[in-house]
């Protein structure tokens, strides 16, 4: 079981493709599944979420607001630049398009995930850096981003219920958040901090991408995605404006990291920790949005875009990590690398 949950985790981008052809084979050889919401939302969140706020520790957060440079810096890119980046690719490509919109608009506020600690932990940054930029930067979505920005961003198109918003991110956040703390705390009483970091925090990532394939095949296993079979050029509809986002996002964020370490704002340890968790997003929270808050028959093209931006992000960010993020680590504040 451990060797199958280590090669989800190597190979969850790729497996993410697999999945997706299997569902919609799934749809056109059986004729899919009537699957009801709250199987799809329950996978999501006690399978998707739940192991990753496990090993989230928002209570990092309070114990580092004594430096708050690298949190403003993070929350510029995450809440100003990314949702400005979506709004450019949402009016140029997607016009017309209000589901596939918001779900565009969804992913630039909901920033950080786990990758963002375990390349921060490869370059030799700072992880106490990722340790509370991770929580701040999810607190900050939950209760400005999502609620208060995102019906700015989707506008008249879409019927958006803010009090559903709440509703929702109480259950694919918050519940998830204190049932992880919990169970952590149970897990390090019972078995001790050494088995915890050793063997149980290393698999949960793994166990959480199965839940993301269990997830994507369902989805795309669903009778109402026949339309979808039907039009397959639609994937380039969303292909476009997702390589769009994540290209500028890198070059926002690479650029913002490196005027903080010339100008001494901030060493390059803790720079390298601003690109991650803005170049990184939390498409977990983001699926349960999706299939908790809008109607079934819009979530699917919405999902398949969440499921695009997977496929792009892990190898990305897993490249600039190897070629990039050690040398903007070992970068003093002041100074600028050669290579740049």
């Amino acid at each position: 079981m451990l060797s199958i949950l280590a090669f989800v985790r190597k190979n969850l981008h790729w497996m993410m493709i697999v999945v997706i052809v299997l569902g919609l084979a799934n749809l056109r050889i059986f004729g899919g599944w009537e699957l009801p919401r709250y199987l799809l939302v329950g996978i999501v969140i006690f399978l998707v979420i739940f192991p990753v706020m496990i090993n989230t520790r928002f209570d990092e957060l309070f114990f580092h607001l004594k430096e708050p440079r690298p949190i403003f810096c993070s929350l510029f890119l995450n809440f100003i630049i990314s949702p400005l980046i979506a709004w450019i690719g949402v009016t140029i490509f997607l016009q017309g398009r209000p589901d596939i919109a918001s779900a565009m608009f969804l992913i630039s506020l909901v920033p950080t995930s786990a990758m963002s600690a375990a390349w921060t932990a490869f370059s030799g940054a700072r992880m106490a850096t990722a340790l509370y930029l991770i929580p701040a930067n999810l607190l900050f979505a939950a209760f400005i981003g999502l609620p208060f920005i995102f019906p700015l961003l989707v506008g008249d198109d879409v019927a958006v219920n803010k009090l559903a918003i709440v509703k929702n991110i109480l259950l694919v956040f918050l519940i998830p958040l204190i049932l992880g703390d919990v169970t952590r705390r149970v897990i390090v009483r019972l078995k001790g901090m050494d088995t915890y970091q050793k063997r149980i925090k290393p698999e949960l990532g793994g166990i959480s991408g199965l839940g993301v394939l269990l997830l994507i095949f369902l989805v795309m296993s669903l009778k109402r995605n026949a339309v979808l079979l039907n039009n397959l050029d639609m994937i380039w509809v969303i292909v476009i404006p997702v390589v769009l986002y994540y290209l500028l996002m890198y070059v926002f964020g690479i650029s913002w990291s490196l005027f903080l370490v010339r100008r001494g704002v901030l060493p390059g340890e803790k720079a390298v920790v601003v690109v991650y968790t803005s170049v990184a997003r939390h498409i977990n929270i983001c699926l349960a949005l999706v299939l908790s808050t809008f109607p079934m028959e819009s979530a699917s093209l919405m999902i398949l875009l969440l499921v695009l931006c997977y496929i792009v992000q892990v190898p990305t960010i897993a490249f600039y990590a190897q070629h990039h993020g050690q040398k903007l680590a070992a970068m003093p504040p002041g100074r600028s690398s050669g290579t740049d």
